[in-house]
């Protein structure tokens, strides 16, 4: 049912103060009162935020972080209806405001990117799963991969280090993101270089391992052959222990 006009404006007007602090009188309100309305919104946002990202909070401490919760709930004009994306539009927000270089914790927006992406592979979606066999041949046979999964990139290794740490390794890191089938738990590895690259055409390619053997020898300058050989075996076999490769196509 539409609402009216005047039930329309005084919801805006709630909404403008429970943000802001500052508004005109709302009618149907107790002066006085008003004040509570606005601590039980910011409670709600605020506890969605810790839960969301603790590593966060604990990399800037109580303080540091109540600004910028506050400052996202006064002046971020949140979209969303859904509580559970509002970590998201904190994100966003102050990737959008650079917070993280006025600030100086360079680390902040790849921080919050990562624990945002532990939460979305969390909650995405259950993917069709590709049938496969539980025994077969790495190099021959066809991988099946777990569906569920992100891949990032981030600056800093704020998924390996302490934030603070982090902040003076600037540079290339990849990590893989995975809900684990079963259990639904969300995983994460470290990627180096090449084996981005590998899972990259693995999942781009519907090809068996030794297609891509020629490339991937030639991207990391091995010409051992079974030096890779070796190195693919044990990757794949972590892989499928880990239960991001799930085992071999059915041909």
């Amino acid at each position: 049912m539409k609402l009216s006009e005047d039930t329309a404006r005084i919801q805006d007007i709630l909404g403008d103060y429970c943000r802001t602090g500052e508004g005109e009188q709302i009618p149907g309100i107790i002066p006085g009162r008003v004040n509570h309305y606005r601590r039980l919104v910011y409670n709600v946002i605020r506890s969605n935020m810790d839960r969301a990202f603790p590593i966060t909070l604990a990399a800037l401490g109580e303080e540091e972080w109540d600004q910028l919760v506050q400052e996202f709930f006064s002046k971020g004009l949140p979209q969303t209806p859904q509580i559970w994306k509002l970590p998201y539009e904190f994100y966003n927000y102050h990737l959008m405001k650079e917070t993280g270089i006025r600030i100086q914790k360079p680390y902040l927006e790849d921080l919050l990117y990562f624990e945002w992406i532990e939460i979305e592979v969390h909650t995405m979606p259950d993917k069709p799963f590709p049938e496969y066999l539980s025994s077969g041949n790495i190099f021959m046979d066809r991988l099946a991969l777990n569906p569920e999964f992100e891949m990032i990139r981030l600056n800093y290794p704020v998924h390996m280090h302490p934030a603070a740490a982090a902040a003076d390794m600037k540079g290339d890191y990849f990590v893989l993101i995975f809900r684990v089938p079963d259990t639904g738990n969300v995983k994460f590895l470290n990627l180096s270089g090449i084996h981005t690259y590998i899972l990259a055409r693995l999942m781009e390619e519907d090809l068996p391992l030794k297609d891509l053997k020629g490339d991937i020898a030639q991207t990391a300058g091995i010409e051992s052959i079974k030096y890779l050989d070796d190195a693919l075996e044990k990757f794949i076999g972590d892989l499928i222990d880990k239960r991001l490769i799930l085992g071999y196509l059915k041909e």
